[in-house]
């Protein structure tokens, strides 16, 4: 079978070694590679003779590789934070934490029927928004089988590539005596994405601390990825630089729960790799896209910390690197796999149209040398089965066609799983009943009585006992209270009382087609007046 070819003319951003901008390029498309990147006045090369270029009149970037997100719960709308708090004790297993968060998900991840829903949306709140990677969600099956769903966004834990090596996300628990081993461990992959001292406060710090092997031996490898880093100091930064490890940041997350973020200052003077994440909905940006803005508003209102283009590539080339993904995507060029987003307009400095943008100026993402979302006019070679979204004055289609699409949402359209999200969580009373009968019945019995698609749950990352080993701990048994229990922060299905559960809302696709965004982001107690004032504005 002869790949399909493609070709897009626009301006190209193309995060190279030599950061080109080309004013007037086309990129060349066959199957899922960029077979070349020429300017619009040169000759196509062979073999495209009689193609003609798609004209966008837009500004192409390589899609956007986010480094950190618990999709799972990316269907939530913002949490009203309380209060601030030092360390991720502080929130998990409270009252408040779980009526608003953990309570609904393990109601809505356990019910039959909605985990498939919510793959499917929140896949296409990472599309309108321009992620084309991102971390994935797992599923837990009726028969006991735990796995990755497989997606149209890349998932970074679980690439289905060869060229692409996994990035794990959890570890064993290890001893105190056997840091040695998880050393190891850290050698033998190359990427390891790490919830690390998450919280502010000695006790978070000490997350990182206990890495310590002997005094010139650490457990850090190139491969390590500390997620939020909060509480490291600039040795820690530096210790991290000097053999090549990186970080994940998330400031909007970090700010909302903590009232500051990671020291940045001192990640950057450490020369630390530095990737971004949104986190999740309940604390966090809605998409990657918006993360960036918060992440420029952070820096101009603390000295003009990083470029316009320092924050794009935190977003692609280096997010690809973190990941040792870079021979093959985070940058537009001839070998690489063919994923991009174009922004409206092609005029103006190219770095301030992608942080300047929302959603209603992404006109078009592809993944893998497949269009996935686009304008009306950019929809050329759409399915039948594609679906039309409108936001803010704005529509787009969404290419879910996919001959390999897992079979948790195989057919499920992104409109079905819309409404089958937003009756469960208006009734998450009756949602709960449902939940506890599907827990109670026998494996067998859920296999003859339920379609396949309901027999799928979810693993919520965040909050599940099982999930324990999302940081590494050394510590011995008398430090062990100050460390979180995801085990006393989660909430058995068995103990929430359904009436305590009040109906919620399903969380826009868009930041754009959101009206109560910005003015719950205001309402947040926990960030920086500056930084409020600069996302308003």
């Amino acid at each position: 079978m002869q790949a399909s070819k493609r070709a897009y003319r626009g301006r190209v951003v193309q995060m190279d070694a030599a950061f080109s901008v080309l004013a007037d390029a086309i990129i060349w498309i066959e199957g899922n590679r960029i077979v070349a990147v020429t300017d619009a006045s040169v000759a196509p090369p062979p073999g495209f003779e009689h193609l003609s270029p798609v004209v966008t009149g837009g500004t192409f970037f390589p899609g956007l590789i986010e480094l950190h997100n618990h999709l799972a719960y990316d269907i939530l709308k913002l949490w009203a934070v309380p209060k601030p708090y030092k360390n991720r004790a502080g929130w998990q297993g409270k009252p408040e934490y779980q009526a608003l968060v953990s309570g609904p998900m393990t109601v809505l991840g356990k019910a039959p029927g909605i985990a498939p829903a919510i793959a499917r949306y929140t896949e296409a709140k990472c599309l309108v928004g321009g992620t084309t990677t991102s971390q994935g969600l797992t599923l837990f099956s009726a028969a006991g089988i735990k796995r990755k769903y497989r997606g149209l966004v890349r998932n970074a834990e679980e690439s289905l590539d060869a060229n692409l090596p996994d990035a794990q996300a959890q570890i064993p628990d290890f001893a105190a005596s056997k840091k040695d081993i998880f050393l190891k461990y850290l050698k033998t992959h190359k990427c390891m994405l790490l919830h690390l001292s998450e919280g502010i406060d000695a006790s978070a710090r000490k997350h990182f601390l206990d890495l310590r092997i002997g005094p010139n031996e650490w457990a850090i490898a190139p491969s390590l990825t500390g997620i939020h880093c909060n509480a490291l100091h600039r040795e820690d930064f530096d210790r991290l630089a000097q053999v090549g490890a990186g970080m994940v940041w998330s400031p909007l997350s970090n700010l909302m729960l903590y009232g500051q973020t990671a020291d940045i200052v001192a990640a950057k003077a450490a020369g630390l790799r530095i990737g971004i994440g949104s986190d999740w909905s309940p604390t966090g940006s809605k998409n990657l896209l918006h993360e960036m803005k918060v992440i420029w508003q952070y820096s101009q209102t603390n000295g003009g910390l990083f470029s316009q283009r320092d924050i794009v590539a935190m977003a692609t080339i280096s997010a690809a690197g973190l990941l040792r993904w870079d021979r093959y995507l985070g940058s537009i060029e001839a070998g690489k796999y063919a994923d991009l987003m174009l922004v409206r307009g092609n005029s103006g400095d190219p770095y301030a149209s992608l942080i300047k943008a929302d959603e209603t100026q992404v006109d078009l993402v592809v993944i893998d040398g497949v269009p996935r979302y686009a304008t009306l006019g950019l929809a050329a070679g759409f399915s039948a089965t594609s679906e039309e979204i409108s936001f803010a004055g704005e529509k787009r289609l969404v290419n879910l066609d996919d001959a390999s699409a897992d079979e948790a949402v195989a057919g499920l359209g992104l409109a079905k799983a819309q409404e089958t999200l937003s009756q469960a969580m208006a009734d998450l009373a009756g949602m709960a009943e449902h939940a506890v009968a599907f827990e109670r019945m026998a494996p067998t019995l859920r296999a003859k009585t339920l379609p396949p698609q309901a027999q799928w749950t979810l693993v919520l990352d965040q909050d599940e006992p099982h999930d324990l080993n999302l940081r590494p701990r050394f510590t011995d048994e008398a430090h062990m209270p100050l460390l979180v229990r995801l085990s006393e922060a989660a909430t058995p299905l068995a103990k929430i009382v359904p009436s305590a559960l009040k109906p919620q809302k399903l969380d826009p696709l868009t930041v754009a087609g959101d009206p109560d965004y910005y003015p719950s982001l205001q309402a947040q107690m926990n960030i920086p007046a500056a930084i409020k004032q600069g996302l308003h504005g």
